[in-house]
């Protein structure tokens, strides 16, 4: 046998033993076996590299080839072994992944969330569950991991609640720059310019328009009375998660419709949304008030127009039900039976894609309209990121919960929104 042929399905039978001391399949038992294995071989190396006369070559490869056999034939048994461990542990998770489908699951969750004072504590806590019930992560990866039951109702508290802020622009970013320049691009000072030889070149003008979109947290709590009863654990966290969530959502809808109308001092106020609705124009925000004796669908019509829409994208028109009411009456004469356009006819004359009715507006505005897209959200992905705990106050006789999430948010797109004020 050809000397370099030898040496080469030597080493390569040692390359392959040192990947397996790697593997944490193994007992330290079989990696100690296979250590010895690879000292082995080497030491074959060593001799074959020693010897130059053919037939000695031979006469050594014959002498060691009942002893590589034999390791090969370990070998083979030992990645049986290991592939059976594989498969075992490979059914263990799927198992443990069970867990979260359980009613246990909900149960142990509903515990971490009494036994925890703080959001790092029910993380640690619903960790531990995890861990007891063979479940490894990540520490802070702990809300990825919810019970099914659990994911479901947050989901359905989401669909059931969120209405148009499913249509907002996630960024997904803690923060947000919003940078324009709103100089009149018509203007001389804003206008790209011809070159003459000899001539000197000015520079545009610019006036910048910028602001920052941070998360706040925005929470709820709900006091449980311990005479208030639920009939099993889920059904507790189900009224939980609805209530609170519900709250958060909708106080996020009024922040950024009309402002949560705190005062600027007040130490509950949302200041991390900005609001549409406002009595002084802006870049972002066109302001108009309503005719005096005039048809309400030319003032609604003149505000979606006055949006910036380059792209067509979507546009919300959020106004009263009695507005809509008013928009959606036709009558051809004096003596005439009314009629009532559909809220989709009322949409085509409007020029907008679809109207939303709400008692947000109050008495100070008639209508908001709005490019979803174009209002930026920032902190969590989609507000529902819940963080669950809970404390007692005992002297009270209460449970009480907090759910909190992190938004902020504000308009994007110049001109993109419009706010019809009333007289």
């Amino acid at each position: 046998m050809n000397k370099n042929i030898f040496r080469e399905f030597l080493t390569s039978e040692i390359e392959n033993k040192k990947t397996l001391l790697v593997s944490n399949s193994i007992s330290d038992e079989d990696k100690t076996a296979i250590q010895l294995q690879i000292d082995g071989l080497n030491s074959i190396v060593d001799k074959i590299d020693a010897l130059e006369d053919e037939e000695a070559i031979n006469e050594l490869v014959e002498e060691l080839k009942q002893t590589v056999n034999e390791m090969g034939e370990r070998l083979t048994a030992l990645n049986e072994k290991i592939n059976l461990k594989n498969k075992e542990t490979k059914d263990e998770t799927e198992m443990n992944k069970n867990y979260l489908e359980t009613k246990n699951a909900v149960r142990d969750f509903a515990a971490a969330i009494r036994n925890s004072k703080t959001a790092d504590e029910m993380k640690a806590n619903w960790g531990e569950y995890l861990s007891t019930n063979g479940i490894t992560i990540e520490s802070g990866s702990e809300e990825g991991y919810l019970p099914t039951a659990v994911k479901g109702l947050i989901s359905d508290a989401w669909d059931k609640n969120a209405g148009w802020l499913k249509d907002l622009n996630y960024t997904g970013a803690k923060r947000f720059y919003v940078r324009h320049n709103i100089s009149n691009q018509d203007a001389e000072t804003s206008r790209a310019k011809g070159w003459k030889k000899g001539g000197t070149k000015a520079a545009q003008e610019i006036e910048l328009s910028a602001k920052l979109l941070e998360g706040q947290f925005i929470y709820k709590i709900a006091e449980i009375d311990y005479k208030t009863k639920f009939d099993n654990d889920e059904d507790l966290i189900a009224y939980v998660i609805g209530e609170t969530t519900s709250q958060i959502l909708y106080e996020i809808k009024r922040a950024i419709l009309v402002g949560d109308g705190r005062q600027s001092n007040d130490p509950y106020k949302i200041d991390s949304i900005e609001a549409i609705a406002k009595d002084t124009a802006d870049a972002y925000t066109n302001v108009s008030t309503v005719t005096a004796n005039g048809f309400l669908i030319d003032d609604m019509r003149i505000m979606v127009d006055s949006i910036n829409n380059p792209d067509e994208k979507p546009i919300y028109v959020f106004m009263s039900k009695d507005d809509l009411r008013v928009l959606s009456r036709v009558q051809s004469s004096a003596t005439a039976t009314p009629v009532y356009m559909s809220t989709e006819d009322v949409c085509g004359q409007l020029g907008c894609d679809r109207i939303i009715t709400t008692d947000l507006l109050g008495s100070d505005y008639r209508a908001v309209c709005m490019i979803p897209n174009e209002y930026y959200m920032v902190g969590a992905p989609n507000l529902l990121t819940p963080i669950l705990y809970t404390w007692h106050e005992g002297y009270k006789n209460l449970d009480v919960y907090r759910n909190e999430t992190v938004a902020g948010g504000g308009v994007n797109g110049l001109k993109s929104t419009a706010v019809l004020l009333a007289e």
